[in-house]
């Protein structure tokens, strides 16, 4: 076997650790949520715009096999398949293609939709663990929205104050089931986070200005935009460390829907809340990074809290995927770069996610092996890194193995 074919038949091989992603949509699946879900845009305004696409090449390449056809099958062709296999068939399918053993769930946008962890991992399980157990080989694990938990705890509140009071607990409770948190910020105004901690008073100053606009709303739910209370989560999140292990927060950043302005996601923004926070013992995980991949890396090289990955990019990038995965791998240690594909909706984001992902690596590493002399086994080394053991070392393995 030629050092190539090794390299490849490794990380074809190798189970991933998903540690950003969201689950997928309940059946029935009408065509227009299809399509919906395989793109950023508002709306998917026809099936050209997604098949005739770098991300709609990849899935006709790298799905279409997977629900019996030949590679590049058409877009009408491909539909009908995933129609006569039905939505648990053309599910599992994608799902256990795509090689992923453990996700790390954000259920954070629009959770009444999508399924639930535990129907997740039956229907990307193949089988158990081996000792009998029954359990299922694949594992779901839930990472908390702070936007998404305050709004809900400020939906409650009778005050500013009240607020205030049971968000600490709140978070507590939600944090004893999962394995880290994320933020977007960069969503609700931005990565130019002030760095300093807030204040009580200055905390409860936005808490009541955020309570009053609720009841100017009539009680509606207003979406949490107030940096001062970011902030807070932010921290709070940082700070608090479960199962004895540092905290993990999740950070969106660069590439993502048309309500994210994209010169408020950089994450060079968010250096100064960065060189702050070194101390809280939590660590920094930055989602996605794309067109920011490169500053994203001189942070993970910079500071030693700060981790990264290349995500929900990937498959949208499709053929060009070799480009991110190299710059990933320009300035963070290999041992702080993840894998993550931010799938949301449905199985094929996953695939896609994952095969892009393996595609793209498998050729960086070859041409380090070839052009530079890379040993084959260090090259592998350097990829099992990224698929899973990051994630494990980062996560805590013990915690995602229950």
């Amino acid at each position: 076997m030629t050092s190539n074919a090794e390299l490849a038949r490794a990380i074809d091989d190798m189970p991933l650790v998903d540690h950003h992603a969201h689950s997928l949509l309940r059946t029935p699946l009408a065509e227009h949520d299809l399509l919906d879900a395989l793109t950023q845009a508002e709306h998917a305004t026809d099936q050209t715009a997604i098949f005739d696409s770098q991300l709609g090449f990849a899935l006709r390449r790298f799905c279409a096999p997977v629900l019996g056809l030949p590679p590049y099958a058409d877009a009408a062709d491909y539909l009908a398949a995933r129609e006569r296999l039905g939505f648990d068939e053309a599910t599992r399918r994608l799902l256990r293609a795509s090689g992923i053993r453990t996700y790390l769930i954000d259920d954070g946008h629009a959770p009444e939709r999508l399924i639930s962890d535990a129907q997740l991992a039956e229907l990307a399980s193949d089988g158990d663990d081996g000792d009998g157990s029954g359990s299922p080989a694949v594992r779901v694990h839930r990472i908390v929205r702070l936007e998404t938990l305050a709004e809900s705890v400020m939906a409650d509140a009778t005050s500013g104050a009240d607020f205030v009071d049971r968000l600490p607990v709140a978070l507590e409770s939600a944090a004893a089931s999962a394995v880290g948190f994320k933020t977007v910020a960069a969503y609700r105004g931005g990565l130019a986070l002030d760095p300093a901690r807030p204040t009580p008073a200055e905390l409860a100053e936005a808490a009541d200005a955020w309570h009053a606009a609720t009841r100017r709303g009539g009680g509606a739910s207003v979406r949490l935009e107030d940096p001062v209370i970011i902030r807070h989560l932010a921290w709070w999140a940082l700070e608090h460390g479960d199962r004895g292990g540092p905290a993990v927060l999740q950070v969106h950043v660069g590439f993502g829907d048309p309500d994210l302005r994209l010169d408020r996601a950089d994450p060079f923004l968010l250096q100064p809340f960065i060189a702050a926070t070194q101390a809280t013992g939590g660590r920094l995980a930055l989602l996605h990074c794309h067109p920011y991949l490169r500053e994203a890396g001189m942070l993970a090289h910079l500071y030693p809290h700060v981790y990264l990955d290349a995500g929900l990019a990937l498959a949208h990038v499709g053929a060009n995927a070799e480009v991110l995965a190299r710059e990933s791998l320009d300035l963070a240690p290999f041992a702080k770069v993840l894998f993550s594909t931010d799938a949301w909706g449905v199985p094929e984001r996953v695939l896609l996610g994952a095969a892009v992902w393996r595609d793209a690596t498998t050729r960086v590493l070859a041409g380090y092996v070839a052009e530079h002399g890379w040993p084959v086994d260090e090259a592998i080394r350097v990829a099992e890194l990224m698929a899973w053991r990051n994630a494990d070392a980062l996560y805590g393995r013990a915690f995602l193995e229950r």
